[in-house]
């Protein structure tokens, strides 16, 4: 009985659950097997009871008390460990999942900062070049001029570059909280946009602003100023001349919708899988204004940061327009 009932333990043990309704009806079967032989052939065992009957009782609840506890403990313990075996699995998939985005995260970090390197000593060189130009040449007013303005894109290009970078660094290395309070939409964009309303002008691109009286939104400022320039600064940067951008602030569905349209070169589908992600590379306008692809990333980040939602609309050649969704105060 005993080696039955080790065999039964080993079973529970080692085999699976499909397959314990064919093992333990098995070892059960043979069990009561022989104690229906012994009960029948008492000389084939030496008889230690009163009688036969005793003995096969006592064999039998013997058996049924050690398989019992046999199989709730060896159950348990099963548990326990497809439990536990399950929670390293998936802790092993998480800690992968997180090292191939880290891996990820740094590979697109040092390709940043290596264009970071490139874009900014760029520039610098050029306005160098510009201002030893400037300082030795005798120039007439209208080369002059040409020169003011060529130094006065690359110092903003440059400038621009540096902010969406400062910013992106920031969040990553100390984390960044929004300091949430209402916010007048109308009057930010107005008074928000006053140097992108300068620089559409210079490149010949119609600049409008249309907003609903009275939308207040709970946003960060600085935020929400941050995300509407770079937006707004993408849609002049890939708009050609006399091409326009449009900026529309309008309540909806209990919300106020923030649409950023232009009438530029708009994104194919490889362009906007990138969209909103770190995948840095040098960008150029239709002007060959720079940047690095940065602040799109920022947009979603700074957005999300403000309980907002950010999407888009695009087709190659028919332009983009671009949507950021925020709380109104008095809904």
């Amino acid at each position: 009985m005993l080696l039955f009932s080790l065999v039964f333990l080993l079973t529970v043990a080692v085999i699976s659950k499909n397959q314990f309704k064919i093992w333990l009806p098995i070892n059960f079967g043979i069990v009561c097997a022989i104690l229906v032989v012994e009960y029948f052939n008492p000389h084939f065992a030496r008889n230690v009871y009163v009688n036969e009957l005793s003995k096969s009782i006592d064999f039998g609840i013997t058996y049924l008390v050690t398989i019992t506890l046999t199989y709730f403990t060896i159950s348990y313990i099963r548990k326990n460990y497809d439990v536990e075996h399950s929670s390293v699995l998936d802790k092993n998939m998480a800690i992968e999942g997180q090292r191939q985005e880290l891996e990820r995260l740094i590979a697109e970090k040092d390709k940043l900062f290596s264009i970071v390197t490139h874009d900014v000593r760029t520039p610098l060189n050029s306005i160098q070049g510009y201002l030893e130009v400037l300082a030795d040449a005798d120039l007439e007013e209208e080369e002059l001029s040409m020169l003011k303005q060529q130094l006065l894109q690359i110092t903003r290009d440059t400038s621009a570059m540096l902010t969406n970078v400062l910013s992106w660094s920031k969040t990553q290395m100390e984390g960044t909280r929004a300091d949430l309070k209402p916010l007048n939409v109308k009057d930010a964009l107005n008074k928000g946009l006053t140097i992108e309303t300068n620089i559409a002008a210079r490149k010949g691109v119609l600049f409008n602003i249309e907003s609903e009286e009275q939308l207040v939104i709970i946003a960060d400022p600085n935020m929400f100023q941050l995300v509407v320039r770079n937006l707004v600064n993408n849609a002049i940067k890939f708009t050609p001349k006399s091409g326009s951008v449009t900026i529309k602030a309008i309540r909806e569905l209990g919300r106020c919708v923030i649409v950023v349209e232009d009438t530029g070169l708009g994104l194919n589908s490889t362009q906007q899988q990138h969209l909103f992600k770190l995948n840095a590379s040098s960008t150029y306008g239709t002007n060959n204004e720079r940047g690095i692809g940065l602040g799109l990333l920022l947009c979603k980040e700074f957005t999300e940061l403000q309980g907002g939602e950010i999407w888009f609309e695009s087709n190659a050649g028919n332009g983009s327009s671009f949507y950021v969704a925020f709380s109104l105060i008095n809904e």
